[in-house]
């Protein structure tokens, strides 16, 4: 994997995004935002970007602590869910979502030959 160009801004804008997951799955019930679409597919989609956006930072062996960080993530907020008196519930499903989501972004990683973030970086400014 070459070294990014870009590594500390593409860093960034992955916490800003893990951040919004969060606040989107803990928001209160009537909050309205994510609730447009469907809840499961929301959580596929939340991860898929998530584990894709990481993945696509650190060399193929630590696809496994990318999977594991993401996956104690969405066990982590299922568990606020069904601490909290917001209107939301912690459902073992959302749980089952964020893992699909967590192994599709993890396998367009490893169909990618190199970080999707170099062929960026390479378009952007070519040599």
């Amino acid at each position: 994997m070459q070294p990014l160009k870009f590594r500390r801004s593409w860093v960034t804008l992955g916490v800003a995004l893990l951040v919004l997951v969060i606040y989107l799955c803990l928001e209160p019930a009537d909050g309205g935002g994510a609730s447009r679409i469907n809840d499961k597919l929301a959580h596929f989609l939340a991860f898929f970007a998530l584990a894709g956006w990481f993945a696509a930072l650190v060399e193929r062996r630590f696809y496994w602590l990318i999977a594991l960080g993401m996956l104690s993530v969405g066990g982590l907020i299922e568990v606020a869910q069904g601490l909290m008196a917001l209107g939301r519930t912690a459902d073992l499903l959302d749980f089952v979502a964020d893992a699909a989501g967590v192994s599709a972004g993890i396998l367009i990683n490893l169909l990618i030959r190199d970080s999707w973030f170099g062929r960026i970086e390479r378009w952007l400014a070519p040599s």
